[in-house]
């Protein structure tokens, strides 16, 4: 034999696998003869512009992802940036040698307001503090007591005589010719200001002259309490009508509703008030209480002195109006109250006391359930102040002051600092010193939250701020909040809502949470289906019929996600809520039915199972129906006797009792613990005892122990489910308490919403269906054939 030919035979002989790649990569016949070939220079050049092209479509999309991630970074990151101050500007003021009684910002910030003693109105520049213009705008005289709303576009005023007169105080902006203006003020530059005729005059960058000037208009007096003077007075402004209440000084705490009438032969605007006397009788030695306010909806009158108590009316039925315990807002002895008003909404009251804390108190609702009026008032969040420096007398609050656009607001303190807090989530957002010789008196918010208004003696002070986003952080987003009229601190989301006073929620607990349970459900739902229909397609079906089907299932993988999320709510969410129960019910129906119809398979003579052994499958599922029909007939009755004939309801905690509710609960559980006990202790046992008799006398004794299997975790179930009932525990969210016989919340099932986690599982478990499938399918299919003959050969 030639040695090349000895060679390969060698090769071939003892190690093939070497022969055949030498074969291969050599292209080396026995002959010896070795074919030259040459790869065509076209070739070579595709071959390498094909891997550079996938070469940088691969780069291209790790920096593609990289940038994603880039940008999420440089968006989200300004959310947890700390708060700056722009400028402070500080000036001496020289139109009141009073402290004003109110003073406001314009959203521009370029004009200024102050309500003085004497009852004028004055505006100026905020920077320079210079009067601007002056508006004689209570001309019968000064008001004994002033309130205005959050926005301080709307007051009311209360006067000696006993009347009470309301009024818009805004800021107007008009565009003037510039023929209209003297010649130095027409060669302003862009963005610059100055003052023409009480009013501020800017020059957009378009080149018009604005004008921002502020107005004022007084309505028609009303009446009150002819023969005493009004000494405190409140206002809010609800969507159905204005209220207000007065305190005057003969003793009279009323509680008044305005109504506006146009006559229409003049043209007058009449305002026409109805309302009620309140049962008020102040403590003994308490005298006129120093603070008077009054709820957003009217149902809430409090009143307050300087030693901290509080009183509240309840007049959600003005008609009987309730008063409730007092409260201390300040509890340390020697201790006083120095600051008292609302936040935005008036919910949320904030009270400053000498030991430099802020305190916010709001009420629950639901406490006393008896009672329509059933609200207490709660001291939910705490600010300390600046620490007192070289152990000297604490730092006290001086004013308080609440945005008008969120819930933001500021304090000053007796150390000439400021701070502004967010209550929500309790951060402190600003914490810097006054540009002045005294402590602040009066704080205003400018209506975007961008700029700080201080009056501080006879300086002014104007700040430019930027909050950036005070309602989140850390613990807002991950940590359980106390938000306003809530019973306790709680992790909930909510993008949006209707009223400007609202918390922003922004707990991701619920998002996270809520993902990860339509994740679990879609599993649940998809895994089964595409694992067996992948088992099924890769080793049972037939190769033909495999090639239609696969695709078929695959083309399932482009509906959008969107698609489905509509069909979700049209389609399928209505029919799940009109048969819940049944749809539940199925759950333990459709596998009990499956279990029964391969037992009854199994009972079949062998000679006709060998013969029909085709059909087994499409025999199998014909249990799938029954199954159903089982559930529709079973659910009325389950409804009927468990959840008191409507399993809303019964959702939402309106009628009957948990023992229903608790056994659907442990109904899984119990079910894992039988099965667990039947094939590892029964199914040994009957197997040693029935091993030597026929095959169908085998299969009605396995048979009866699924059937004694399946009435023990009925039975269990409905043991348990009443014994917990009897307990006091109810699975919609109560538990008994020792705490003075309240309730506390649980929570395993809850009020019933149409888009529930049981429609998103089942659809998206479609939506996962076809990935999974796929996946599946590819690694059945490429299991070798040695080892699927080793494992059948292996049983």
């Amino acid at each position: 034999m030639p040695p090349l030919e000895w060679r390969a035979f060698q090769v071939m002989e003892h190690r093939p696998h070497l022969y055949l790649v030498d074969r291969f990569m050599n292209q080396q016949p026995f002959t010896g003869h070795t074919r030259r070939r040459q790869t065509r220079y076209a070739v070579h050049l595709v071959d390498r512009l094909a891997r550079w092209l996938i070469a940088a479509g691969g780069i291209g999309t790790i920096v593609a992802v990289s940038l994603v991630c880039v940008f999420l970074l440089w968006v989200v990151l300004p959310l947890f940036l700390p708060a700056t101050i722009d400028t402070q500007s500080s000036a001496k003021i020289a139109w009141s040698s009073d402290a004003p009684r109110h003073i406001a910002l314009d959203e521009d910030q370029l004009l200024g307001y102050a309500l003085l003693a004497d009852g004028s109105l004055v505006s100026f520049r905020p920077d320079t503090g210079e009067e601007v213009g002056r508006l004689e705008f209570l001309k019968a005289g000064p008001p004994t007591a002033a309130a205005f709303d959050p926005g301080d576009a709307r007051g009311a005023f209360g006067f000696a005589d006993g009347t009470v007169r309301l009024a818009n105080i805004q800021f107007t902006t008009a565009f003037i010719e510039p023929a209209e203006l003297p010649d130095r003020l027409r060669a302003l530059r862009a963005g610059d200001v100055a003052t023409f005729d009480q009013a501020m005059l800017t020059r957009t960058s378009a080149g018009q002259f604005r004008l921002r000037r502020l107005v004022a208009e007084l309505e028609p007096p009303v009446a009150i309490t002819p023969s005493a003077a009004i000494e405190r007075i409140d206002y809010s402004a609800r969507p159905s009508g204005e209220m207000f209440c007065v305190l005057s000084a003969d003793g009279r705490l009323e509680l008044h509703e305005a109504h506006h009438r146009e006559n229409l032969l003049t043209g007058e605007t009449i305002v026409e008030t109805t309302g009620s006397t309140l049962p008020w009788n102040p403590p003994a030695g308490k005298g006129t209480p120093d603070y008077l306010l009054l709820s957003d909806q009217g149902d809430h009158v409090y009143t307050a002195w300087q030693d901290g108590t509080l009183l509240d009316f309840g007049t959600r039925d003005v008609d009987h109006p309730k008063l409730g315990e007092p409260i201390d807002l300040v509890p340390e002895e020697g201790q006083r109250l120095t600051a008292l008003r609302f936040l935005l909404g008036k919910g949320t009251l904030l009270a400053g006391d000498s030991l430099g804390r802020v305190r916010a108190w709001f009420g629950i609702h639901g406490v006393d359930e008896g009672t329509d009026d059933a609200a207490q008032l709660v001291m939910a969040h705490a600010f300390a102040g600046p620490a007192a420096v070289g152990g000297g007398a604490p730092v006290e609050v001086r004013c308080l002051t609440a945005s008008g656009n969120s819930r933001l607001f500021a304090a000053g303190y007796s150390d000439r600092s400021l701070r502004l807090y967010y209550p929500t989530n309790e951060r402190l957002v600003l914490d810097t010193s006054l540009r002045a010789d005294a402590a602040p008196e009066r704080l205003a918010i400018a209506p975007r939250d961008n700029g700080l208004l201080v009056l501080a003696g006879p300086e002014l002070v104007h700040a430019g701020v930027d909050p950036g986003y005070p309602e989140a952080n850390l613990r807002a987003l991950f940590w359980p909040v106390w938000y306003e009229g809530s019973p306790g601190p709680s992790l909930v989301w909510q993008s949006g809502s209707g009223s400007a006073g609202s918390e922003p929620k922004l707990s991701l607990v619920p998002l996270i949470f809520g993902t990860l349970k339509a994740t679990f459900y879609s599993l649940l739902f998809g895994v089964p289906l595409a694992l067996g229909a992948a088992l099924y397609t890769s080793e049972f079906m037939r190769p033909p019929l495999r090639a239609k089907i696969k695709p078929a299932l695959e083309m399932m993988a482009s509906l959008p996600s969107v698609v489905l999320g509509f069909l979700a709510g049209a389609v399928v969410a209505p029919f799940v809520e009109g048969s819940i129960l049944t749809i539940v019910c199925s759950f333990f129906t459709v596998p009990t039915a499956l279990v029964g119809g391969a037992y009854l398979w199994q009972l079949l003579p062998h000679r006709v199972t060998l013969s029909a052994g085709r059909w087994r499958v499409a025999m199998m599922c014909l249990m799938l129906p029954l199954g159903v029909l089982w559930s529709i007939g079973c659910a009325p009755w389950i409804e009927r006797t468990w959840f008191a004939g409507d399993i809303v309801a019964w959702l939402d905690g309106q009628v009957g009792v948990g023992a229903g509710g608790w056994m659907f609960l442990l109904a899984p559980l119990v079910a894992l613990v039988v099965a667990w006990l039947m094939l590892e202790r029964v199914q040994p046992r009957l197997r040693c005892k029935f091993a030597d008799w026929p095959r169908r006398v085998w299969t009605v004794v396995d048979l009866c122990s699924f059937l004694a299997g399946l009435a023990a975790v009925l039975v269990i179930s409905w043991l348990g489910g009443t014994v917990l009932d009897a307990l006091g525990f109810d699975p919609r969210g109560q538990v008994p308490s020792t705490l003075e016989g309240t309730r506390t919340a649980l929570g395993i099932v809850g009020t019933y919403a149409p888009r529930n986690a049981l429609v998103v599982g089942f659809v998206m478990g479609f939506a996962i269906i076809p990935i999974i499938y796929t996946i599946a399918d590819d690694a059945l299919s490429t299991v070798p054939d040695h080892l699927r003959s080793a494992s059948l050969g292996a049983g």
